[in-house]
């Protein structure tokens, strides 16, 4: 036998093992699954042909339309926060700090935590008389009343502080930010230091009370409800204005909740911004410095172009992550309630196992299949424009 060949088939002998894996646990059922959307077929029987009825079905079914609607809702508010936080993070971790090491392994470790595990604990985070995060809030909110009490002059006959609190903060700007070129205060860096931060101290002591007095006028519900919120039993969306004749812009509470705790996982997607951030070429930033670029620029001008290829395949993950969400909203909500929480995913459960429709949950299964599909080619289209590959 020529060597060449010789060659050749022991290559194929050592791949082929992984191909009959693939294609027995993943061709075939992929296959058959779609085989079976098209077939009646009740578990324990045969499938019998029934052509596109279940597809027309699922044409008319509105709890499959709101499940789908309630999956892309989710997608469409997750996905940017997951990515920001998790490059935000990657940026932070990025830094030369001490104990850089052990912030890392800290920030990775809720993403090996199981998924069981992670729902119960934030189940007892969220609940509403003995969870940690409506405690937390609940000590918040009385230092926010009690300053903005103060700041507005809330008590009778009280005098509000925020002209102080305004005049204070004109004075550290003019420090800070040295309009009138006064040269001696470039000589004190400690002092500028100091009037930044209180002028940040002003803004934030200013805008704070005046927008949640200004949100309070606008939407008192919303806001009483922010102030004891029922996280996993409350259906109505937040802010409640973005309902437009029945159809919600915006997630409902318990949405909300299973966002947040979708939050907990980004240290994975943390980890891989991080090592791309290691690949920036630091002779790049040295160009910059000598440009005079600030952080910003640096960030937006340098960063970014050179991590795109990592944000557009984080981006695609979180995509078909998302549309795959089915153990945490099983877990702590069952869909409810009234089918706000329901995903995709929970759906074809339920037609398979529930109500004994496999044939149905397969075409669900394969429309879902196919929207992933879409959306990822739709955000290769859209965000490789924007894509640097170095070397090419």
């Amino acid at each position: 036998m020529a060597t060449p060949l010789r060659r050749q088939l022991a290559g194929y002998a050592f791949v082929l093992p992984w191909l009959v894996a693939l294609g027995l646990f993943i061709g075939f059922p992929f296959l058959s699954g779609f085989y079976f959307s098209f077939c009646e077929f009740p578990p324990l029987k045969s499938p019998q042909f029934i052509g596109l009825e279940n597809y027309a079905e699922l044409l008319g079914d509105a709890r499959f339309h709101r499940s789908l609607g309630v999956t892309m809702l989710f997608a469409a508010v997750s996905i940017p926060i997951g990515v920001v936080l998790a490059l935000t993070l990657a940026m932070f971790l990025n830094a030369r700090i001490r104990g850089q090491s052990l912030y890392r392994v800290i920030y990775y470790i809720p993403h090996l935590v199981p998924t069981v595990v992670v729902a119960i604990l934030w189940m007892w985070i969220f609940n509403p008389k003995f969870g940690l995060l409506n405690i937390a809030l609940a000590g918040i909110w009385e230092t926010v009343d009690a300053w903005s009490a103060l700041f507005l002059g809330g008590a009778p006959g009280a005098t509000p502080l925020w002209p102080a609190v305004a005049g204070l903060g004109l004075v550290a700007a003019l420090v800070a930010l040295n309009p009138l070129g006064l040269g001696g205060l470039r000589r004190r860096p400690g002092l500028r230091r100091f009037a930044t931060a209180v002028l940040v101290a002003a803004v934030v002591l200013t805008v704070v009370p005046l927008v949640l007095a200004g949100l309070d006028q606008v939407m008192p519900a919303d806001m009483k409800r922010l102030r004891e919120p029922s996280w996993l039993s409350d259906g109505n969306p937040i802010p409640s204005m973005l309902t437009i004749k029945g159809f919600d812009l915006a997630p409902s509470m318990a949405l909300w909740a299973l966002i947040v705790m979708s939050m907990w996982g980004v240290g994975q997607m943390a980890v891989i911004y991080l090592a791309k951030l290691q690949d920036v070429p630091a002779e790049l930033y040295e160009a910059a410095d000598i440009d005079g670029a600030s952080w910003w620029h640096k960030t937006f001008q340098v960063t970014i172009p050179m991590i795109s290829p990592v944000i557009l395949f984080n981006v695609v993950m979180a995509i078909i992550g998302t549309f795959q969400v089915f153990a945490e909203p099983y877990i702590m909500t069952n869909g409810g309630p009234e089918d706000k929480t329901r995903f995709v995913a929970m759906f074809v459960y339920d037609q398979a196992f529930v109500y004994q429709r496999v044939g149905y949950a397969s075409a669900v299964a394969w429309v879902l299949f196919l929207v992933i599909v879409t959306l990822t080619v739709l955000a290769f289209k859209v965000l490789n424009r924007r894509i640097y590959y170095a070397g090419r």
